[in-house]
């Protein structure tokens, strides 16, 4: 088979199925798994795919707009914006662990949830009890917790990697994401008004929650009190986009009045 035969057939197959492995291309195209590495390679620098770790997925929207860090908003020193992931664990713990615990109900035999980055989500994961249940997660620190369980089957989202989130972020991952059907998803944010929605302290991270609530059935916000009224930098949604909040407690009834569809759970009743 001729070079550009493979990459046309490679690039007919990411194009399709949103992505595609290394191990299939190369039977596909009956060569050797480093002949298709290189092609790989020689495609994402033309632009036509992004290479993932085990293979390619689509660029979808990028193809037209090529990826480049300083262009695109996905500069390097973006992500610390927020707070490190071990700050955050260490703020309101009891009240994050009472939330987790309530969010848990929501949580079937049978479900694939995704799990975004937050510390409260990683509450509930340590308390999520070994069922069969399917978890998408970038976050490293929930993959850790659930790794010892038998019957949960974890798949970890790929993308720019941040040591000071212990996360994956970025175009690819918010690629890898799109190609899932999601039963319910778990996040949390930084910051929560009836006039601008919920918020997060960084737009990397809420363009990731974005596409992770357009391929999610049940949107779950998992939110402490001290994150209500609060103006963080970034848009993630309106409150009318999610189907429950789980929190401590709402601290003013604006929130029921302008969000009547909203199902909220307060813990401390």
């Amino acid at each position: 088979m001729l070079q550009a035969e493979r990459y046309k057939i490679i690039c007919a197959q990411v194009q399709e199925h949103g992505s595609a492995l290394v191990t299939d291309l190369s039977v596909l195209c009956k060569v050797s798994q480093e002949t298709i590495r290189r092609d790989l390679t020689v495609l994402q620098r033309d632009k036509k795919l992004i290479r993932s770790f085990g293979g390619a997925v689509s660029i979808d929207e990028y193809n037209s707009h090529p990826i480049d860090v300083k262009d695109s908003g996905y500069s390097r020193d973006t992500i610390d914006r927020a707070e490190s992931f071990r700050k955050r664990t260490e703020e309101h713990p009891d009240i994050k662990a009472k939330i987790a615990k309530n969010a848990l109900g929501f949580i079937r035999p049978g479900d694939s949830i995704l799990l975004d980055n937050s510390s409260t989500c990683w509450f509930l994961a340590r308390q999520i009890p070994d069922i069969e249940i399917t978890v998408v997660t970038n976050s490293v620190k929930i993959i850790q917790v659930l790794a010892c369980r038998e019957k949960v089957r974890i798949i970890g989202i790929g993308g720019e990697y941040s040591t000071r989130h212990d996360d994956f972020h970025g175009p690819v991952a918010e690629s890898m994401i799109r190609n899932f059907q999601i039963n319910t998803f778990f996040f949390s944010c930084q910051g929560i008004n009836t006039d601008s929605g919920v918020r997060d302290g960084n737009e990397i991270n809420a363009r990731l929650k974005q596409v992770m609530l357009q391929v999610s059935e049940k949107k779950i916000l998992l939110a402490d009190s001290s994150k209500f009224d609060q103006y963080a930098f970034s848009k993630i949604c309106t409150l009318d986009e999610i189907d429950t909040l789980i929190t401590d407690k709402v601290i003013s009834k604006a929130y029921r009045r302008e969000c009547p569809t909203l199902d909220i759970i307060e813990t401390h009743k």
